[in-house]
């Protein structure tokens, strides 16, 4: 199975016509085939991988549409399942409606939920956090997709090539490869992570949404699976804006979930494949705010590493 931290490219670049003509095949075909008859709204803002938009439906309901690449379209409609898992078992994602595929791009509609995206994480945001990540304990929504076998084929065959690739960023990637040489000093790649809980596979601040201080959706679910829910914690803790008391509680919540072994190497696989993505994305392009990002990974591979020897 093919495992990814970061899924496809950009819509636009994937395919020959405009992603609002996508859109149109997407409701289209919608509504040909569900029960309620959908119109396209706007255009929402934010995400690299794939497209959504706002949706209203003849019995008032709004909803979002989510477009996937042809390459991940098919994931995309196997998550339905595993979201209607984790959903009966409490979880907080946004129902999803249908999910379906046209002219090769893959698209669900979800339900609406009011909120906004958490900017800075302080204690109260980290608590909330905190206890959208242990509600993932146990649930394993798709055993045969797990991510834990994915993290140890990176620690054992891939490291290689994902140093080398942060090296093309020139002397913040090395800093950073010297970081996560660090972490990465006490695992062992055979040891086994958690197989048994559920992963959302892109858990950033961007996707968890706040509504009067309270977890009211975690959305852009696709990539769901099962393992270990550090790997997670591992990406969250790569967001920029977390306090010193909200990144310590979160880290020791982390080594509660999972030991302080498994989430040194999470975060270092997170760190360096998300600079990794970021330098594929604009390599010749300005690299001031990827440098000053990597320096940012650098410093909290460091305090990470800092915290973590003491466990």
């Amino acid at each position: 199975m093919d495992y990814l931290f970061v899924i496809g490219r950009s819509l636009r670049n994937r395919c020959a016509v405009l992603p609002e003509e996508l859109a149109a095949l997407a409701v289209s075909d919608a509504n040909a085939n569900g029960p309620q008859s959908w119109r396209l709204c706007n255009q929402l803002g934010g995400g690299h991988q794939s497209g959504a938009w706002r949706l209203e439906s003849d019995r008032r309901q709004v909803a979002v549409l989510k477009l996937a690449t042809p390459s991940w379209a098919q994931q995309m409609i196997r998550a339905e399942r595993a979201v209607a898992k984790v959903r009966a078992a409490g979880y907080p994602t946004p129902a999803w409606l249908a999910t379906g595929q046209t002219n090769g791009i893959g698209y669900q509609i979800q339900e609406f939920v009011q909120g906004t995206e958490v900017a800075v994480i302080g204690i109260a945001e980290a608590a909330e956090l905190i206890k959208v990540l242990e509600l993932q304990a146990g649930l394993d929504p798709d055993p045969d997709r797990c991510w834990s076998d994915y993290l140890a084929n990176q620690l054992k065959a891939g490291l290689d090539a994902l140093r080398a690739d942060v090296a093309l960023t020139g002397a913040p990637g090395r800093d950073l490869i010297l970081a996560c040489n660090q972490l990465l000093a006490t695992t062992d790649p055979d040891a086994c992570l958690l197989r048994t809980d559920m992963v959302h596979g892109d858990f950033r601040h961007s996707n968890v949404l706040l509504d009067h201080g309270t977890v009211s959706g975690v959305i852009d679910i696709e990539a769901i699976g099962s393992g270990s829910r550090v790997n997670d914690y591992a990406t969250l803790l790569d967001h920029t804006d977390i306090e010193p008391d909200a990144l310590e509680l979160l880290i020791n919540a982390a080594v509660e979930a999972a030991g302080p072994d498994a989430l040194r190497a999470c975060f270092a696989l997170v760190a360096m494949d998300l600079v990794r993505f970021m330098y594929s994305r604009s390599p010749a392009l300005d690299v001031r705010p990827l440098a000053n990002r990597i320096v940012a990974l650098t410093d909290r591979a460091k305090t990470l590493d800092r915290i973590t020897r003491t466990k």
